[in-house]
């Protein structure tokens, strides 16, 4: 599915690629993608006269899309080293602090260390760079460590008991719970994961130099404004 964003007259176009991750880029009710770092992006695009389609689909597929497309970009991407010359960069954009959470009611779960969530089964995205980051952590897949194809799949699961700690941020949690008619008194942060440089809007290799650049430029008039914060604040949840 994609959702299309044009201007006349534009300068380039970009087919945007990205996952469902809440509260930064998801489907709205009436079916448009939306979300802090959909917005963000949005409102730099505008500011450089470039047009562009948003696309959700599954992480691997984004990310593999993003690769194979000249024109292409890919958001809300983690920038490692890894990745640092496969891409173009823009940002950063929004992002949280990320940690791994427990329900509150959950006493038989005693987290204090990374190496303390190894007793326990943690959830996070396929393909994600924290799937990455935790097996680099010495974390086992279907042992300790259990994959979905987007965080708010493993929600539910989490809040059934069937999975003991999730990955997410003090943006991206709450967003969730609320959705689920719940708030964030209900989870625990139990410790605090890896940097990974936060969200940015990576660019296939092709797209100009000087498109990355005026969208650069772009995003650091958009933070000297008020819009930019408002852009965070009205997706924020308590």
């Amino acid at each position: 599915m994609f959702f299309s964003w044009l201007s006349q007259a534009n300068d380039y176009h970009l087919n945007i690629n990205t996952e469902p991750m809440l509260p930064y880029n998801f489907y709205s009710e009436s079916n448009d993608i939306v979300g802090i770092n959909i917005d963000i992006v949005k409102a730099i695009l505008k500011r450089s006269n470039i047009s562009a389609n948003f696309n959700i689909y599954p992480w691997v597929r984004s990310y593999k899309t993003t690769l194979s497309q000249s024109n292409a970009g890919l958001m809300s991407t983690a920038r490692t080293p890894e990745r640092e010359k496969l891409f173009k960069w823009v940002g950063p954009l929004a992002s949280g602090k990320g940690f791994l959470y427990k329900l509150s009611n959950r006493e038989d779960v005693t987290v204090k260390t990374i190496e303390d969530a190894k007793q326990y089964l943690v959830a996070v995205v396929r393909g994600d760079i924290y799937q990455k980051v935790f097996q680099d952590l010495g974390f086992e897949l279907n042992k300790n460590l259990i994959l979905f194809s987007y965080n708010a799949e493993y929600i539910k699961p989490f809040l059934m008991g069937k999975v003991d700690l999730i990955l997410g941020s003090d943006i991206v949690i709450p967003y969730m719970l609320s959705e689920r008619g719940s708030d964030i008194s209900l989870v625990t942060p139990v410790v605090k994961i890896p940097d990974t440089q936060g969200n940015y809007l990576a660019l296939n290799n092709n797209v100009p130099d000087e498109i990355v650049e005026k969208l650069n430029n772009a995003l650091v008039e958009l933070k000297a404004d008020r819009e930019y914060q408002q852009i965070i604040e009205r997706y924020k949840k308590q």
